[in-house]
């Protein structure tokens, strides 16, 4: 895999009554949730870095470190951006930036790991069958 310090992902949504924090359990409040928002971070970061993934592997968030700073109304666009800002081994940083039309909505740290993905899932798998 030939992940690359500043490689860049990016996810675009269109805010819709799915997203709002509405839909995940917080009456009324009809912008994007907090918990969407982290999803887009996620996916930009992974959008980043899949076109180069060796065959059988992907990789997983696993620590958002993210500020939502302003709220989205539905209808509105919304822009996440990724860039690789560290490698280590495994380990892959990512810088988050993202806006809608008028404003700066998040910003933080997403980290992902590269896993092969037959051992990840058969791992997972394992663990709740010890259960």
């Amino acid at each position: 895999m030939d992940f690359e310090i500043g490689m860049t992902g990016v996810h675009t949504t269109a805010v819709g009554p799915k997203h709002t924090a509405h839909a995940v359990g917080n009456p009324g409040v009809e912008v994007l949730s907090t918990p969407m928002l982290t999803l887009f971070c996620e996916i930009a970061g992974h959008n980043a870095i899949v076109a180069v993934y060796d065959e059988g592997h992907t990789s997983v968030g696993f620590h958002n470190d993210l500020y939502h700073l302003a709220a989205t109304p539905v209808g509105a666009v919304v822009t996440v951006t990724a860039t690789l800002s560290a490698i280590e081994n495994r380990r892959l940083t990512f810088t988050i930036d993202g806006h809608d039309e008028e404003q700066q909505i998040v910003k933080g740290v997403h980290e992902r790991f590269v896993v092969r993905l037959d051992e990840f899932l058969a791992e997972a798998r394992g663990s709740r069958q010890a259960r």
